[in-house]
C-alpha cells in the first residue's frame, strides 16, 4: 500500500513538473514579441554605433620554440615531458606579453616612421602634434640606444616625456599595441603565433615581424647571458678534474716503473704458483710415504725369509705410539698450523696401522716363488726411487719458500699501488661526472628553446572580416538571452496563484468557478450580456460566469455565504455578477449585505434609493431608574416586518437587504436580539437564492459568525495574490467546514493564462 502511494506521488510530481514546463513555455511564447523586439532594437543600435568602424588588416607570424621537438644534435637523450613543456610555454608567453617586449616593438615602429627611408605607416595630426628637428633627433637617438640595450621605457629616464609624447602621437604606446596584438601558443604544436592588427596592411606585417625579431634577439641574449656563466664554470671544472686525473695517472705509472710492477695481477699469479707447488709437494709426500712403507715391508719380508722365526713387533708398536704422542703435543703447542708436523704425524699413524696389521698376520706377505735375492733387488729399486722423490720434495719446498718470500716483500708495494689505483679511479669518476654535466649543460643550452621565426608575416590582401557584424549579432544575442532570462526568472519568481492549476496545487480546495479579469472601470453588466460577438475577454467572462452559475445550481441549499481570506479579492463583484446571471434565467435573488465593515453591495445596488432600508438600523429608548439615573433600554428594531427590509434594485429579480456600513461591531453583536436564523429562513422561502457576504476572514471574525446561517460557504480568491500564513490558516478553516463548504471561486485570472 505504501509503495502504491509513493508511486502515485512520484507520478503526480512528474505530471506537475511537466505542466509547469509547458506553462513556462507558453508564457515565453506569449511574451515572444518582447523577447524578439528588444534584441532587434539592441542590434539596430549596435549597427548605428559601429557605422564609423575602420577596416582592419590582420597579419600573422609564427615562432618555433623547440620545447616539444628539437632537430639539433644533442648529446643527451631526454624524454619529452609535457608538464615541463607547458611550464616553458607559460614562461615564454609571459615574457612575450611583458612590457619590455612591447617597448621593443614601439621602438622599431617609431624609428621606422622617423627615419624617413620608407613611407611612414602613420602621421600624427599636425593640429595636435608638432616637433622640431632637434627633438626628433633626440628621440631617435634615445630610442635606438634603448633598442640596442634592451632597455624598457622608464619614467626615470631623462627623455621619457619626449619619447612618450612621440609614442602617443603616432599611436605606438603600450596601450595601443596591446589592443592590436595577440601572442599565444598554437594548440598542440611547438609554435607561438603573433597576430598584429592595424588599419594598414604593411604596418600589420611589419609589426608582427618586428615583434618576432626583436623578441628572438632579446631571448637569445638573455639566454646566453644566463646559461653562459654555468657552461663556462663547468668547462673550467672539467679542465681542473682532467689535470688532477693526469697527475694521479703519472704518479701511479712512476711507482709501478720504479718497483718493476708492470703486471697489476702479479700478486694473483704468485699466489696461484704457490698453490700449484704446494699441491705438487703434497703429491710427492704421498709417494714418499708409499715408498717408505714398501721398503719397510720388503725389509720385513727379507727378514722373515732369512729367519723363519719372526721377531716380535710389540716393541715397534710401542715406539711408534710414543713418537706419535710426542709429535702430537708439538703440533698442538705450535698452534696446529705446522704442515710438516702434520705430515709426519700422518706417516707415523700409517706405520702404526701397518705394524698392527702385520702383528695380526701369520706367515710372509710375499707370494710364493720369491727369493731373498729378488726381494733385495726390489728393495734397492724402491730405495733409489725414494731418494729421487725426496730430492723432488726438497726442490718443491725450496720453490715455495722463495715464492712466499717474494710475495711478502711485494705486499706493501701492491698495497701502495692499490691505493694509487683508488685515487686514479676516484679522479676518473669525478672527471667523467664533470664532463657529463658540461655536456648536459651545453645540450640544454642548445635545446632550451632556440627561438626561430618559421613564418614571416606578409601584408594581407583583404581586410579582416569586420567585427561590426559580430558586435551587432552579439548585441542582439546578448539582449535576447537577457530578455529570455528575465521573462523566465520573473515567471519562476512569481508566487501568485495566477492559474487554476496552480490554485489546486497551492490551495488544495475544490474550484467551483473561475472568472477572468476584465476592465471594471466602465463595467456595465447589461452591455456585456446584450452585445453579440464582443471582445475575447468579454465572451470568456460570460462563459465562465455561466459555468459558475451551473455549479451553484447543482449545489443543495439556497442560502450562500460568500467570503474571502483577504480584502479586495472581489467578493462584491462575484456576488453581483452571479446574481445577474441567475436573474437571466428568472431566478429571484436576494442579496443580504452582511459585510458590515464595507457595504459595497449596498452602495452599488442601493445607489438610486433615497431611503435605503438597512439591516442594522435600530433605535434605543432612554429609561429613568427609580433612583433618578438614566439608562438605555434594549434596542427596538425599526422594521417589525422582515419583508420591509427588502429593497428592490434596478435589475430585474435582484433585491437587496443593505447595511449602513463602517460599523465596528461584529454580526453577532449587531444581530443580537433578533432571530436572524428565522429571518433568513423566511426570506429564503420567497426567493430562489439568498446570497450573503462576509468580511475578509484574515481581518475579521464576521464570516465565522455568519456560517451558521448559510447552507453553503463559497470562498473567493484573487489570482494576482500570493498565499501568506494568514491565508493558509483561512484555508484550514475552510477545510474544517466539511460538507458545508461549497468550493472556491478564482477571480481575476488573466485571460491569456487561461489559454496556457
Amino acid at each position: 500500500m505504501c509503495c502504491d502511494v509513493s508511486e502515485g506521488t512520484h507520478k503526480k510530481l512528474i505530471i506537475n513538473a511537466g505542466m509547469d514546463l509547458l506553462i513556462l513555455a507558453k508564457v515565453v511564447l506569449r511574451k515572444l514579441w518582447i523577447i524578439l523586439s528588444v534584441p532587434l532594437i539592441a542590434a539596430f543600435a549596435a549597427f548605428l554605433f559601429t557605422m564609423d568602424m575602420e577596416e582592419v588588416y590582420l597579419s600573422t607570424a609564427q615562432i618555433s620554440t623547440g620545447y616539444t621537438t628539437n632537430d639539433q644534435a644533442i648529446l643527451t637523450e631526454e624524454k619529452f615531458n609535457s608538464r615541463d613543456a607547458d611550464i616553458k610555454f607559460s614562461n615564454l608567453l609571459n615574457a612575450m606579453n611583458s612590457g619590455l617586449a612591447f617597448n621593443l616593438l614601439s621602438y622599431r615602429l617609431l624609428l621606422h616612421d622617423l627615419e624617413g627611408d620608407e613611407r611612414p605607416f602613420r602621421r600624427p595630426d599636425p593640429d595636435k602634434f608638432s616637433a622640431t628637428a632637434e627633438e626628433i633627433g633626440r628621440v631617435k637617438e634615445a630610442v635606438r640606444r634603448k633598442l640596442e640595450n634592451f632597455s624598457p621605457l622608464s619614467t626615470t629616464d631623462e627623455d621619457y616625456p619626449l619619447v612618450r609624447k612621440f609614442l602617443d602621437a603616432y599611436g605606438y604606446g603600450y596601450t595601443n599595441l596591446t589592443k592590436n596584438m595577440l601572442v599565444d601558443r598554437v594548440p598542440n604544436t611547438d609554435y607561438v603565433q603573433v597576430d598584429f592588427r592595424s588599419e594598414d596592411p604593411r604596418l600589420s606585417a611589419f609589426g608582427a615581424n618586428s615583434f618576432s625579431q626583436e623578441f628572438i634577439r632579446y631571448h637569445a641574449s638573455f639566454r646566453t647571458e644566463r646559461s653562459g656563466e654555468s657552461v663556462e664554470f663547468l668547462k673550467q671544472l672539467v679542465e681542473n678534474k682532467k689535470a688532477e686525473l693526469d697527475a694521479k695517472l703519472e704518479a701511479q705509472k712512476s711507482f709501478a716503473s720504479a718497483n718493476q710492477m708492470y703486471d697489476p695481477n702479479e700478486s694473483g699469479i704468485r699466489m696461484s704458483q704457490i698453490a700449484s707447488l704446494e699441491m705438487e709437494r703434497d703429491i710427492i709426500r704421498s709417494r714418499l710415504y708409499r715408498l717408505r712403507l714398501s721398503i719397510d715391508r720388503m725389509k720385513e719380508d727379507i727378514d722373515r725369509l732369512s729367519a723363519p722365526v719372526a721377531t716380535g713387533h710389540n716393541q715397534k708398536i710401542l715406539d711408534l705410539r710414543e713418537r706419535i704422542s710426542r709429535l702430537n703435543e708439538r703440533f698442538i703447542t705450535t698452534g696446529s698450523s705446522d704442515n710438516r708436523l702434520l705430515d709426519s704425524l700422518n706417516i707415523l699413524r700409517e706405520q702404526l696401522r701397518i705394524q698392527q696389521d702385520f702383528a695380526t698376520r701369520q706367515g710372509p706377505s710375499m707370494p710364493e716363488g720369491y727369493t731373498v735375492a729378488d726381494l733385495q733387488v726390489k728393495l734397492k729399486d724402491a730405495q733409489i726411487e725414494y731418494e729421487v722423490e725426496n730430492s723432488a720434495l726438497a726442490v718443491a719446498e725450496q720453490k715455495i719458500a722463495n715464492l712466499r718470500g717474494t710475495f711478502s716483500n711485494s705486499a706493501s708495494k701492491e698495497a701502495r699501488l692499490a691505493s694509487l689505483q683508488k685515487e686514479v679511479d676516484l679522479a676518473s669518476t669525478e672527471y667523467l661526472d664533470a664532463v657529463e654535466k658540461y655536456n648536459l649543460a651545453k645540450s640544454r643550452m642548445l635545446a632550451s628553446g632556440t627561438l626561430r621565426q618559421v613564418l614571416s608575416a606578409i601584408p594581407p590582401v583583404y581586410p579582416e572580416m569586420s567585427t561590426r557584424w559580430l558586435i551587432v549579432g552579439g548585441a542582439g544575442f546578448a539582449s535576447f538571452c537577457i530578455c529570455l532570462f528575465v521573462v523566465v526568472a520573473l515567471e519562476l519568481l512569481d508566487v501568485s496563484i495566477r492559474t487554476p492549476d496552480r490554485f489546486k496545487r497551492m490551495v488544495g480546495l475544490p474550484l467551483v468557478g473561475v472568472i477572468n479579469e476584465i476592465d471594471s472601470r466602465n463595467f456595465n453588466i447589461r452591455t456585456y450580456f446584450s452585445q453579440q460577438n464582443g471582445m475575447e475577454d468579454t465572451e470568456m467572462f460570460k462563459s465562465l460566469l455561466r459555468k459558475f452559475r451551473h455549479e451553484i445550481q447543482t449545489m443543495p441549499g439556497k442560502v450562500f455565504l460568500f467570503t474571502s481570506p483577504k480584502r479586495r479579492d472581489g467578493k462584491t463583484f462575484i456576488m453581483f455578477s452571479l446574481a445577474y446571471v441567475l436573474s437571466l434565467i428568472d431566478k429571484r435573488v436576494l442579496i443580504i449585505d452582511t459585510n458590515f465593515k464595507n457595504n459595497s453591495l449596498s452602495q452599488l445596488l442601493g445607489r438610486n434609493h433615497g431611503d435605503l432600508k438597512v439591516l442594522d438600523s435600530r433605535k434605543r429608548k432612554l429609561l429613568v431608574s427609580a433612583n433618578g439615573e438614566s439608562r438605555k433600554e434594549q434596542p427596538e428594531y425599526e422594521h417589525e416586518n422582515s419583508y420591509d427590509l427588502i429593497n428592490p434594485t434596478k435589475y430585474k429579480n435582484i433585491y437587496i437587504v443593505g447595511n449602513s456600513g463602517g460599523g465596528s461591531e461584529s454580526p453577532a453583536e449587531i444581530l443580537s436580539g433578533r432571530d436572524f436564523t428565522n429571518l433568513v429562513s423566511l426570506l429564503a422561502d420567497s426567493f430562489d437564492y439568498v446570497l450573503m457576504e462576509g468580511a475578509a476572514l484574515n481581518d475579521y471574525s464576521d464570516t465565522k459568525e455568519l456560517v451558521r446561517y448559510a447552507d453553503k460557504v463559497v470562498a473567493v480568491f484573487s489570482a494576482d495574490t500570493s498565499l501568506k500564513q494568514l491565508d493558509r490558516e483561512a484555508i484550514q478553516y475552510f477545510k474544517s467546514l466539511g460538507k458545508k463548504f461549497g468550493g472556491c471561486v478564482l477571480n481575476r485570472v488573466d485571460t491569456k493564462d487561461l489559454k496556457l
